[in-house]
Parts: structure tokens; C-alpha cells; sequence
């Protein structure tokens, strides 16, 4: 394997629209040795055959599911094509977007550099994003400097880490657990990777953008800034189902990865893990007393404090439903 492949891992779903800009914006990196690993999702529409057209024009696009269109969804296609694929480093692409000339390039200097200076630890690389409108219109930077932290504490309670600007070098992948059972309940494939880098390596941010980052109402994920599309047409209760979605992070990091957890990593993922099952206002109470969120402002500190008090009834439902599964 030569020294600096990169491997980049797309999965689609009915992404025809804005599919080939994507894979066109990886075609002309300023860097070059990489393959594209594209696993679709079970498209309908012409997504599977604009795929098939770039793997005959590029010999280094590979389609990884060309005759098995399982639906996985999102979390479980990124993670099986993390799995399937080989390389010194791997990035994730989602289908909408547009990388700029240098993304790999940068990225990759920024990797190799916190790899010299953490003697090879698990790291995860992400960037700054660009946000702009379905015509890639837009100037607006997604990410303030406060809007970034690498702290395993602070990313068990908030992610920060967007997946279309991740890289992680080969000694991250090695810590993750691809065990279907493991992965069936995991929220966001950005969010769980990021916390597996903040408890046994290192996530670095690099401030600049690095994409093109297209909002529009079909996003699975997207911008959290008012007045942007994604957040006009999809947000309704933000700020409970952020607290939920944490919760259900927590307990599955604690089933997958709590043994090898230390110190105050282990008493918050434990805590927090389990109140599932078992909670009530007074013991969340103690839970929040004894350990309290570490989020990025003290304000989100206390309001995710007291909105994992008031919402006990949702977080013991978190196991319920997941004994349905």
C-alpha cells in the first residue's frame, strides 16, 4: 500500500440531482491518490446509473454494492463502507456537496502533522464548511471558534464534528468495532467515530472550509443556523430531541466501549449510560448534581442539566424501544 492512499467513502441514496457535481469536485483534486468507494443505499431513481458511468470513466471509483442494494441506512452504509475499504486514511463524502481543489491535500497535511506530533494515535481530522444554497451560491462560514471542542467529555453531551470533513488515519479504524449488533442503534457515524478519537486518540480541527456545503430541505442532516434551509423547514424541537439523541450516544458508547474507558471518562459514560431503564427525577438529579454536562457554555451546561431532569420519562423510553428493535 503506498504511504499516503486515501481511501473516500460515499454512500447515496436517490442522489441524482446533485450526484455528479459531487463526484466531479473529487475527480479534480489538486491530490491524487485516492479511490472512491461509493455503496448505494437502494436508490429508485438514476443514481445507480450515474454511478456506473464515473466507475467506466475512473478507474479509481469502485462501486461497492453494484448488485446488492440493501437499505442500511445512513450510519450502517458509511460504517460498512469504512469496513470494506482499505488505506492509510479515509474520508466520508456525502452526496450533495462540493469539495474544493485542495479539501484531500489539506486535510491530509493536517492529519500527517498531528500524527508526528501524537506519536500515531487515533485522530480524526475535520474542518470548517461553507454553507451555501442549492446552486452553490453562499459565503457563510458554519463553524465560529466556539463552535469547535475536542474534549471526549464535551462530545459525549454535543457533536461538533461534521462527517463530510472527517479524515481518520488507520489506527482509528483499528479501535472501531464493526459488529452489526454494535452498530444498529448508533445515531450518527460522524458523532460516534469522534468520540472513539476523544477517548483513545485525538480529534483536531483545521479552521479552514474545505466544502461547499449544500443546504436544502432533502438533507438527512444540516445546518443548525437559523435562516438557512435545512433549519427553516425541518427543525421543530431542537433542543429535547438534542438531548435524547445524546442519550441514546451515551448508553450505546458505554455497551460498546465502557471496559475500556478510564478515569472521569468512564463515571460520566457510565452514569449517564445508566439512568436508561432505571430513571427518575431524583436520580437524575444526583446523576446531573454529581456529574454535570460539560457543554460548550455554561448556559447549555445547566439547560442540558435540567432538560435531562424533566425528560426522564423519555430517556427510560430510550430502552424500551430499543428491547423492540
Amino acid at each position: 500500500m503506498a504511504e499516503d492512499t486515501v481511501a473516500i467513502l460515499m454512500s447515496t441514496y436517490n442522489g441524482e440531482r446533485y450526484l455528479k457535481e459531487q463526484i466531479e469536485s473529487i475527480i479534480t483534486q489538486s491530490f491524487s491518490n485516492w479511490q472512491l468507494y461509493i455503496r448505494d443505499d437502494g436508490s429508485t431513481d438514476h443514481t445507480v446509473s450515474i454511478i456506473n458511468e464515473f466507475v467506466h470513466k475512473d478507474k479509481r471509483i469502485i462501486f461497492l454494492n453494484a448488485n446488492f442494494d440493501k437499505n442500511l441506512g445512513v450510519t450502517r452504509s458509511f460504517m460498512k463502507l469504512l469496513e470494506s475499504a482499505e488505506a492509510n486514511y479515509y474520508m466520508f463524502s456525502d452526496q450533495d456537496d462540493y469539495w474544493k481543489q485542495d479539501k484531500v491535500k489539506l486535510t491530509l497535511k493536517k492529519m500527517q502533522d498531528a500524527e508526528k506530533e501524537f506519536n500515531y494515535k487515533p485522530i480524526c481530522v475535520h474542518t470548517n464548511l461553507t454553507i451555501v444554497d442549492n446552486n452553490l451560491n453562499g459565503n457563510l462560514l458554519m463553524k465560529k471558534p466556539e463552535d469547535t471542542w475536542s474534549g471526549f467529555k464535551q462530545l459525549l453531551f454535543k457533536n461538533c464534528v461534521t462527517g463530510c470533513t472527517m479524515m481518520i488515519n488507520q489506527a482509528l479504524k483499528r479501535q472501531i468495532n464493526f459488529n452489526d449488533k454494535k452498530l444498529v442503534n448508533v445515531y450518527l457515524h460522524d458523532w460516534w467515530i469522534a468520540l472513539i478519537a476523544a477517548a483513545f486518540g485525538k480529534v483536531i480541527y483545521l479552521e479552514e472550509s474545505t466544502i461547499l456545503y449544500r443546504q436544502h430541505v432533502g438533507n438527512l442532516v444540516g445546518s443548525n443556523i437559523k435562516g438557512t434551509a435545512w433549519y427553516n423547514n425541518t427543525v421543530s424541537d431542537p433542543v429535547n430531541e438534542r438531548v435524547i439523541q445524546s442519550m441514546r450516544m451515551i448508553r450505546d458508547f458505554w455497551n460498546a466501549y465502557g471496559n475500556q474507558l478510564q478515569g472521569t471518562n468512564k463515571k460520566y459514560t457510565e452514569k449517564y449510560a445508566k439512568l436508561i431503564g432505571h430513571s427518575n427525577l431524583l436520580r437524575n438529579f444526583i446523576t446531573v448534581l454529581h456529574c454535570p454536562p460539560v457543554r460548550p457554555t455554561i448556559r447549555g451546561d445547566i439547560l442540558f442539566g435540567f432538560l435531562v431532569v424533566k425528560n426522564f420519562k423519555e430517556i427510560n423510553q430510550l430502552e424500551i424501544d430499543k428491547e423492540k428493535k
